[in-house]
């Protein structure tokens, strides 16, 4: 059984909009980056039940990691 990601968007005034919910971790992945080639605002995908942020796009800073 794969894992469920849910992808964020952080929006410009901080708040998070929940996108989606993805099964498997490369579907996420392709899901996120398509997701941050249609907004320059951050996306993450986290792992819900561990809280787990696996990975990020569009991140503000240098220290996110981007897969």
């Amino acid at each position: 059984m794969e894992r469920e990601f849910d992808l964020f968007e952080r929006l410009p005034d901080g708040s998070v909009l929940w996108k989606a919910v993805v099964p498997g971790l490369e579907n996420a992945l392709v899901r996120l980056k398509s997701l941050g080639n249609t907004s320059p605002n951050e996306h993450f995908a986290i792992h819900t039940p561990t809280k787990t942020i696996v990975a990020r796009v569009n991140a503000p800073t240098s220290s996110s990691v981007q897969r």
